[in-house]
């Protein structure tokens, strides 16, 4: 009999997976799948003469089957039959989900993740692994659905305090929410976990545990300052509102949406753009001394930060948010510092000083407030963090044509 048949097929199957998962986990050597191709044929075969309540089970088998020998196009269409199928047992439902949802995510077939998401809950009433909601809470944020995908995000952080992907995505949902006690409650429970973040405060996506964390630090232009402030006296036409394209990447894009009130305008000088090379040639004393140290000008190449003049028109407010890396530092030059303005970096309030610079990890939480009357302007400068290994450095840096 056919449905005999599968069932032994399926004996053989689940002995073969349970080993396959314990070698995956570490614990045992992986076992021959070798026989696994000739299992799946046989159960394409009895497809025509099973019952429609097995076929769904057949499709289960197919789908995990080709998974396990790494096949994920072959294994993709039997396992969406499986999941949208009637009458599979709850398990097995479950068991194809949890396989399809990582493959419908490297597709980017958001819709049919979610469908799935839902459809798991429905049949446990509850969720029965943090993957689930973790997966729900990807799709929804990729569909632009912010407020739930953070709510799915957290219960699976609830569930595995230490599932560092979900917290990934679930900062980046509750930071366009705006909601940063959110983001501080939640990333205290990695924290506690430890294996990665050090510190509320500081979430950046990328994190090297081997870079020493302290929020500010020290770094000098001051030398220069009248040579750059002589130079961006001649810039005052080529002012451009952040987010406008200036860089010639996605990061002003990403930094225009942090302008929760007012104006931050910039030009930049080490950035992708025909404009800032036109920059550069405004600014070419500046532009040598910034280009003179590698971890400047490689940071800026490797499109990890930028160099440029940055002002705040009075009445900006820059919402709270962390940088993307640890890897990097950003520097402050202040060049025109009117009073009423500030910066707060891992909790600690900071004011700019004229000639001065202040040196920062912005990969801890930092905010920008000004209630000045006048535009508050300075050279920022992103490079690479010290302790980022980085062999390729000379020791000391070029030393700038006078």
């Amino acid at each position: 009999m056919p449905g005999a048949r599968l069932d032994e097929i399926r004996a053989q199957l689940d002995a073969v997976a349970t080993e396959h998962c314990q070698a995956v986990m570490g614990g045992a050597p992986r076992p021959d799948l070798a026989g696994i191709p000739g299992l799946l044929a046989e159960v394409q075969r009895l497809l025509p003469d099973l019952p429609s309540s097995e076929r769904a089970k057949a499709d289960m088998m197919m789908g995990c089957g080709w998974h396990m020998l790494g096949e994920d196009e072959k294994a993709l269409e039997p396992l969406l039959r499986a999941v949208s199928s009637q009458g599979l047992a709850v398990s097995d439902h479950l068991s194809a989900i949890l396989v399809v949802m990582p493959l419908l995510r490297q597709r980017c077939r958001w819709s049919q993740l979610l469908q799935a998401g839902e459809k798991a809950y429905d049949l446990a009433g509850r969720w029965v692994d943090p993957v689930l909601p973790f997966m729900k809470g990807v799709a929804l944020s990729r569909l632009n659905c912010m407020e739930q995908a953070a709510d799915c995000l957290e219960e699976a952080i609830q569930m595995k305090p230490g599932l560092k992907q979900a917290h990934l995505e679930f900062q980046q949902a509750a930071a366009e929410l705006g909601d940063t006690q959110r983001c501080r409650r939640v990333a205290q429970l990695l924290v506690d976990h430890g294996g990665y973040w050090v510190s509320s405060l500081q979430r950046p996506l990328h994190f090297d545990p081997k870079v020493r964390s302290q929020p500010w630090l020290v770094h000098a232009l001051e030398d220069n300052f009248g040579v750059i402030c002589a130079e961006l006296e001649a810039m005052e036409r080529r002012w451009g509102k952040v987010g406008s394209g200036h860089r010639g990447n996605e990061n002003s894009r990403h930094d225009a949406d942090l302008v929760t009130a007012g104006e931050w305008q910039e030009v930049v000088l080490l950035g992708d753009s025909q404009e800032c090379q036109d920059n550069c040639a405004s600014c070419p004393r500046t532009s040598e001394l910034l280009q003179s140290f590698p971890e400047v000008a490689s940071c800026a190449a490797a499109k990890l930060g930028e160099s440029l003049f940055s002002r705040l028109l009075p009445g900006t407010r820059l919402r709270a948010h962390c940088g993307p890396t640890n890897l990097r530092l950003t520097c402050h030059l202040g060049i025109c510092i009117p009073s009423g303005c500030e910066i707060i970096c891992g909790g600690e309030a900071r004011r700019w000083e004229t000639g001065r610079c202040l040196v920062f990890d912005d990969s801890f939480e930092h905010e920008v407030r000004h209630e000045g009357a006048e535009a508050r302007t300075v050279l920022l400068v992103n490079f690479w963090h010290p302790d980022a290994e980085m062999p390729e450095w000379p020791k000391e840096p070029k030393e700038p044509a006078a």
